[in-house]
Parts: C-alpha cells; structure tokens; sequence
C-alpha cells in the first residue's frame, strides 16, 4: 500500500491515507515512521482514510502486531475511514486488540462524519500541502 501521513501541529491533527493495496508491512511502517517522527505528539487527533485501497493483504496477526505498537495513547481520538466490509472488519479487529474506547477509536464508510467527529467541518478537504512521509508510489493527487 502506498501510504502516507501529514502532521498539522497547530490542530493536534494527523492525516494518514492508504490507496492501492493495503499490507501488513505498510502499515507497520507508517506506525513505526509517525511513532519516530519528532513532531508527532501520542495524544493528537488522526484522520486515517482507505478509501482509495484497491486491494486488502492485511492479515490477523498483523492486526495484533500493529496493535501492540502503534505510537497512540489510550485518550487519542482517532477516526478510520474505510471502502470496504473487510476493511471496516479488520479496523474494528485492531479497535478490539488495543482496547480503544469507542469514545476515542470509531470507524466510518465516509469522510465528512469522521472529520466532524475528530472537531473539523464535515465539509473540509483533505490539506493541500505535501505530506510529512511517503512510503511506496507516488501519492494520489
């Protein structure tokens, strides 16, 4: 899957999007890259869209494995936007093995409800700016 993420600091916000086919080792490496990056504070929001994934290879245990390393804490309020039946199933898998609060982890089949949900306007658009880490092809325009 390429895949990437954009930290907006000023909002406590972090936009991460996957398109194309979605792995195991992709999404370690965006866990691993943001965990590492020096701007990326645990408690800020995330918008995580997979609504151009093509293809799902994710499988169960890398659901555990990314669940057990992700940089997020606890209290972080995080929305996961996905295409597919597999892809809201393997969300609500790694919802259940980090034990988020669904308080603070929802999933959503569209963007403007999971904006609203994490405090932007349901009508707002993806950041123009380039994003902070790119892994695989070159990012969707």
């Amino acid at each position: 899957m390429p895949g990437s993420y954009l930290i907006d600091v000023p909002k406590g916000l972090v936009f991460s999007r996957g398109w194309g086919m979605l792995t195991d080792a992709e999404l370690h490496w965006h866990a691993e890259t943001l965990g590492a990056d020096p701007r990326f504070d645990p408690g800020f929001r995330q918008i995580c869209t997979f609504l151009d994934v093509t293809e799902t290879r994710v499988t169960p245990e890398g659901v555990r494995a990314l669940a057990q390393m992700h940089p997020w804490r606890p209290d972080s309020r995080r929305a996961v936007v996905v295409p597919s039946d597999l892809t809201f199933g393997l969300a609500r898998m790694f919802e259940a093995h980090v034990r988020a609060d669904p308080d603070q982890f929802r999933v959503f089949r569209t963007v403007g409800p999971a904006y609203e949900w994490v405090g932007l306007d349901a009508s707002a658009t993806w950041p123009a700016r380039e994003p902070d880490a790119v892994i695989g092809a070159p990012q969707l325009k």
